[in-house]
């Protein structure tokens, strides 16, 4: 790139500097706010448009709960925040009633939730969205606050101003702008009146470095923390010039007043000592912040708190909190629950590191994912495997879902009432295990799932917390006899395997479903089926049907509620615009697999279990898997790994 460029570029960010630098007159700006209304809005009406500026998209979601039909994906979040579909839904419900100026906008916004479950990451996500923002904001020049300049408009004349630009106008000025707009008599006339008119007004912009419309209150010792963070304090150094109720005496630089105009984010609120909260009282219900010796300062901002559930259960324990319980709306935000959401917040972890060049093998982050679902989920009545409960959350259909014997809105609400989600192990520990596994095998630059899982046991050497009988849940969990993700890595890799011995697979395993499906539509709709050849009507070949449900156990009283399943499953797919074929449905492609893998049984086992095969015939097969696996995204050096694996399973099943 050429130095012209370079230039180009830092000519570019000048200009929209200078367009921030505008400057003006009350007047001017109310005839800013005339043409464009949505530059006077309150602080939760901002925070709600920035996120609805960037749209919506529908959730293609088979287990939405009640009251959650409705739900989308905010493409604010997205990239940033997984499986937290019901939260955010939650959170904008939020933000929408305090951009229609309600009294649920007032609140102090608390979200609840385990460790690394989020709840700081939405806070960041505001915090660098409304500095980002395009929405212009302007503010009185000389403001410490940066307040509203519409607060300069004379309060008996509000209601005629109301009407003419369309916006409602709330708030007082803060002590300093007051006293500069009456004692200057720059701003009177000959006859007395005060010119507010022309009062100064500058555009801002956001930013919590700055320390303008972004504050961040987080606990310290309470020995030595001190009100002052919060509402500001005395300026010695001025108490002798003006005195000590003089406004120019009193800095304004509290987290709750520089927050003025945008949000402040109260770090783990609960851990701070109670005199902290008291204050929180009127700025939520009345927006007003009470200064020692001072007016009442009217403050326009989002409290964004949050804290751990243990804490929380004890704070709305104690009956004497309830003026702050009163003022308080709880978000939950707990660990996601599904498998695929969790894939992409390792993946993106890692692709910011450098470990992002790193060849992960197939099904690496998914046994990672396994584990950290797995020890989240809570016991259930409904669905008492674990493992076939994880993959109802994550949306893969299975045997039994299809026959409808699991109601899958009841599982969801039942593990809700558990308080599903609130306890496990967190994105942060198996982060810190692929993390480690990324740097063993750095060299080999490759990483496998069995790397995955050595790294995980490993990992709990080093972390602190949990108690012996969770350590061994979490071990049982991860590399148990059964319903454990080691056994299930065990199948997926034989499967992977056979698929890659199976020559034309993907042809022979399309063409046997493409039979069944013509045979099972027709049973199902009552219907025969033209023979291509003859031309005869015939009835469905029931032995097809049978020799492909009977490699997934499917009785012969339950085959009619399974091809109904099958059917059913298909037209929901059409309605969605989704592809139905040989992969989209698990059962039918299992029960498939299997049956043209069970020809190919001893010829797998021949060629990977007996090591002292040599011959030509069998180096030539495995050498046609190993290129067969590396067009489905294993490297050569993951690809040998899987053989190997596989090849001492069968051993010890032999």
């Amino acid at each position: 790139m050429s130095k012209d460029y370079f230039r180009k570029l830092i000519e570019e960010s000048r200009k929209e500097e200078r367009e921030i630098q505008w400057e003006g007159t009350c007047l001017d700006y109310i005839k800013l706010v005339k043409e464009n209304p949505s530059i006077a809005q309150l602080a939760p009406g901002k925070v709600y448009n920035m996120i609805m500026h960037k749209e919506t998209e529908p959730i293609q979601d088979t287990i939405k709960l009640p009251d959650y039909e409705d739900m989308v994906s905010y493409n604010f979040f997205n990239n940033e925040l997984f499986g937290l579909e019901e939260s955010l839904h939650d959170f904008m419900k939020f933000f929408k009633a305090g951009a229609r100026r309600t009294e649920t906008g007032k609140r102090i916004l608390m979200l609840v939730g385990p460790v690394s479950s989020g709840k700081s990451t939405i806070g960041t996500m505001l915090k660098r969205g409304v500095e980002q923002d395009p929405t212009p904001i302007y503010a009185i020049k000389g403001c410490p606050i940066h307040e509203e300049p519409l607060h300069l408009v004379p309060t008996n004349q509000r209601p005629k101003w109301e009407e003419i630009v369309g916006v409602k106008i709330e708030g007082d000025l803060c002590p300093l702008c007051r006293f500069n707009l009456l004692e200057n008599d720059r701003y009177r006339d000959e006859h007395g009146n005060v010119l507010w008119e022309e009062f100064p007004v500058v555009r801002i912009k956001l930013s919590e470095r700055a320390r303008c419309g972004i504050g961040t209150f987080q606990p310290s010792d309470p020995k030595n923390q001190d009100i002052s963070e919060l509402i500001g304090r005395v300026d010695l150094s001025k108490i002798t010039q003006y005195g000590e109720t003089d406004p120019r005496a009193y800095s304004l630089d509290g987290e709750l007043e520089i927050a003025n105009r945008g949000l402040v984010e109260y770090v783990e609120i609960l851990k701070c000592d109670i005199k902290f909260h008291y204050i929180l009282i009127t700025v939520a219900q009345e927006q007003v912040l009470k200064a020692p010796g001072f007016p009442q300062i009217y403050v326009d901002e989002v409290i964004l708190s949050h804290t751990n559930q243990t804490e929380f259960d004890k704070f709305k324990s104690v009956k004497e909190n309830e003026a702050l319980h009163d003022r308080m709306y709880p978000i939950f935000v707990p660990y996601n629950l599904k498998v695929k959401e969790e894939e992409k917040i390792y993946k993106k972890l890692i692709e910011r590191s450098e470990f992002r060049e790193m060849h992960l093998a197939p099904y690496t982050l998914n046994v990672a994912a396994q584990f950290a679902i797995l020890t989240r989920l809570t016991e259930s009545q409904l669905c008492p495997n674990i493992v076939k409960k994880m993959k109802y959350y994550n949306g893969d259909p299975v045997a039994e879902k299809e026959k409808d014997q699991v109601d899958l809105v009841q599982l969801r609400l039942e593990g809700k009432k558990n308080a599903e989600g609130m306890s496990g192990i967190s994105p942060r520990f198996v982060v810190n295990a692929l993390n480690i596994a990324l740097g063993e095998k750095e060299s080999a630059g490759c990483v496998n799932p069995l790397d995955t899982i050595r790294a995980l046991r490993a990992n709990f050497e080093h972390h602190i917390g949990f108690t012996e009988e969770e350590k061994t849940t979490y071990h049982n969990l991860l590399i148990g006899e059964k319903d454990c993700v080691l056994s299930e890595f065990k199948e997926f890799a034989k499967k992977e395997v056979n698929r890659a011995f199976l020559f034309a697979y993907e042809d022979q395993a399309e063409a046997l479903f493409d039979n069944y499906m013509k045979n099972a539509t027709a049973f199902c709709l009552k219907k025969k089926i033209r023979d291509p050849i003859t031309s005869e009507e015939q009835e469905p070949d029931e032995k097809l049907m049978r020799s492909i449900e009977e490699m997934i156990g499917v009785s012969e009283n339950a085959k009619k509620e399974f091809r109904q399943g099958i059917f059913v499953f298909k037209s929901d797919a059409i309605d969605q615009g989704k592809e139905f074929s040989f992969s989209t449905y698990t059962p039918l492609q299992e029960a498939i697999e299997r049956k043209l893998i069970g020809d190919l049984k001893n010829v797998v086992s021949l060629t990977i279990a007996d090591k002292t095969r040599r011959d030509p015939k069998t180096m030539k097969r495995r050498q046609d898997a190993l290129e067969a696996l590396q067009q489905k995204g294993y490297c050569p050096v993951c690809a040998e790994s899987l053989l190997q694996f596989v090849g001492d399973l069968l051993r010890k099943e032999e």
